[in-house]
């Protein structure tokens, strides 16, 4: 048994970019940390391509035996296998009769004789060398997806198929070095299965975030979570839990996902004990950073011992990826996308044997790059794709198709904690439990290590400690640790006025740092410095259409004809815990706010739950 090393994550990339190799990496299971499998030390290149003239059946058929013994030998063989390997593996379909051009690359293996598994704090970004993702181009503009999609619907009605997953490629540029490409892909999308693969001579790299198991194999047991039904995350909390909902009860995504999860219970069945095979969950709902995604769970007993040959024929390329029935399917894909896929949405897997048991891992290379390099110059292509059914509309289609480039054109998020703004007045928290709530869901959100016995225990610890009425920091890093700083507030003796004016421009409402708590405050310093310039004490934010938001620190309420209003902040602005209490007594109405609402209104303050309120003079140009 290989145990785990915790290493400074400079000293694991130093090691790293000495023995080269392959990365199989999980960000997922340990917050602020990755648990990373590192392959070194290659045996033997395996590239396998396809040639009319030759009989790749029974090589293909030899190749995976010798994967097998290579493994019980004690190596490690690991690799990708490109979709277009389908041909060979699905029953109905034949290598030798596909369209396939000369060339066209099948498999990609390396033998492995070292393993080391190694666990590193996750870097900060400011770390990575210099890189970039530019000219992002997906292939297929949306008229012709939508053209794509009226053919695809009509196989769907006259019965040719039940569920087509229609892709296309995206073409795009990488410059600079490629391993900090990876680690910044990391920060972005946290997975179990993302995959670093420098492929030998041929200047070739594969990067995979993807967060979809293919299958596992443990001795005789495996299983399997096929992964279809996809919405966007939300910025604000309603607008996440909105999203959530709707694919929850989505009876469209729930068709996808239940046909894929029988395609799979069948397919398992050819190959597994009489009776063991089992749907564990079914539409379960998993966050990722940029999206939400249905998965459902199915396990079974393999009915003789682990062999490539048998557990691929069942099995490849994965059903989430192709649609159902399968061999019909798979063909009228082709037909329709008019192009291979490559190594998107084939499988990228592991494989090594321990006391006589096999240990395989496999992903389906979804949210994957496959590039190709000159020096620092790097041409890639990375595919996406949706699961059309009858019950399906292309533009809904198009937009869940361009919702997987999320993870390239988001911005690399910095290293950050969670905060709370506490009041601490003779040992007790003003508000405590719409902070602890919002601290908990801001933690969700960001995918941080959250435990509520912890906080409740820094909290105790605050309140005995903490006797004068102070202003409180708490803070909670990425790998669930809290801490706090305090500072004594004066006494006040009456309540302040403050100077407002609005900023100079619109804020971005996609930027989520705009929605929670946290102490990335770059752009609320910058427009703090321009507030100083302007002799004034905060400013107020507004989105691209002109609707008030919040101030800097502070939020706005504001008598209007005798009642007093709060700006909604769906686009942008932070609900503060006093808003939200005022709100949950009914003592303010929220509403959309307009620049003039403010200028016209009987009187305007701010208040958070440090502060209070503030009366507000309004400084206009």
């Amino acid at each position: 048994m290989i145990l785990i090393e915790l290493i400074p994550y400079s000293s694991f990339e130093e090691s790293y970019r000495n023995l080269g190799g392959l990365l199989f990496e999980d960000t997922l299971t340990h917050p602020g940390f990755t648990i990373s499998d590192h392959y070194y030390d290659a045996k033997e290149t395996i590239e396998l391509i396809y040639k009319k003239n030759q009989n790749l059946k029974e090589q293909i058929s030899y190749l995976f035996d010798r994967l097998d013994e290579e493994r019980k030998k004690g190596l490690y063989p690991c690799g990708i296998l490109y979709y277009e390997l389908g041909y060979h593996f699905i029953e109905g379909l034949d290598l030798f009769e596909s369209n396939l051009k000369e060339g066209t690359p099948l498999l990609h293996i390396t033998l492995f004789q070292k393993k080391r598994k190694l666990q590193y704090k996750n870097p900060d970004p400011n770390e990575f060398l210099n890189h970039s993702i530019t000219k992002i181009n997906p292939k297929w503009p949306e008229a012709k997806y939508i053209e794509k999609w009226k053919q695809c619907n009509e196989f769907l009605v006259q019965g040719e198929s039940y569920e087509l997953n229609l892709c296309f490629p995206v073409e795009l540029e990488l410059i600079g070095d490629l391993f900090s490409v990876f680690q910044s892909l990391k920060t972005k999308q946290k997975t179990k299965y993302s995959v670093y693969y420098p492929m030998g001579e041929n200047s070739k790299t594969i990067i995979s975030v993807s967060p979809e198991l293919f299958f596992e194999v443990k001795g005789d047991e495996i299983k399997t979570e096929p992964m279809k039904g996809t919405i966007v995350r939300g910025n604000t909390k309603k607008e996440d839990q909105k999203n959530f909902n709707y694919l929850q009860t989505s009876e469209k995504e729930k068709a996808e996902n239940v046909m894929i999860t029988d395609l799979y219970r069948n397919d398992l069945g050819r190959i597994a004990k009489q009776g063991t095979v089992e749907v564990e969950e079914l539409f379960s709902i998993r966050g990722l950073s940029t999206v939400w995604q249905m998965v459902s769970k199915v396990r079974a007993k393999l009915n003789q011992p682990f062999t490539w040959n048998t557990v691929l024929s069942a099995l490849f390329p994965s059903g989430s990826v192709i649609g159902a029935p399968k061999q019909r399917s798979y063909s009228l894909i082709s037909s329709l996308e008019g192009m291979n896929r490559g190594c998107y949405t084939g499988a990228f897997f592991t494989s090594e044997e321990e006391n006589d048991v096999p240990l395989i891992r496999t992903s389906v290379t979804i949210r994957t790059l496959e590039i190709q390099s000159n020096g620092d110059n790097h041409n890639a292509v990375y595919g996406i794709g949706s699961g059309v059914t009858v019950l399906s509309k292309p533009n809904e289609e198009y937009a869940e198709c361009l919702s997987k480039l999320r993870v390239l054109n988001n911005p690399i998020p910095p290293k950050f904690e969670i905060l709370e703004t506490l009041l601490v007045c003779k040992g007790r928290i003003f508000l405590k439990e719409f902070h602890t709530k919002r601290m908990e869901g801001t933690a969700i959100r960001f995918g941080f290590s959250f435990s509520k016995e912890k906080l409740d225990e820094i909290i105790q610890e605050l309140e005995l400690k903490i006797s004068l009425k102070s202003r409180v920091r708490l803070l909670l890093n990425e790998t669930g640790g809290f801490h706090f700083e305090s500072t004594v507030l004066p006494k006040r003796t009456k309540r302040p006025t403050i100077k407002l004016c609005f900023a100079k421009e619109a804020i971005d409402s996609k930027n989520i740092f705009f929605y929670h708590k946290t102490t990335n405050r770059k752009e609320y310093d910058n427009l703090m410095l321009v507030c100083k310039e302007m002799k004034v004490d905060d400013c107020i934010l507004f989105d691209t259409d002109g609707n008030v938001l919040e101030t800097c620190i502070r939020n706005l309420f504001y008598n209007q004809n005798g009642t007093w209003y709060t700006p909604s902040l769906d686009t942008g602005g932070l609900p503060g815990v006093f808003r939200e209490y005022l709100l949950k007594k009914l003592w303010v109405k929220e509403k959309v706010t307009t620049k003039d609402d403010l200028v016209h209104a009987s009187a305007i303050l701010t208040a958070n739950s440090v502060r209070g309120f503030e009366r507000v003079i309004l400084v206009r140009e």
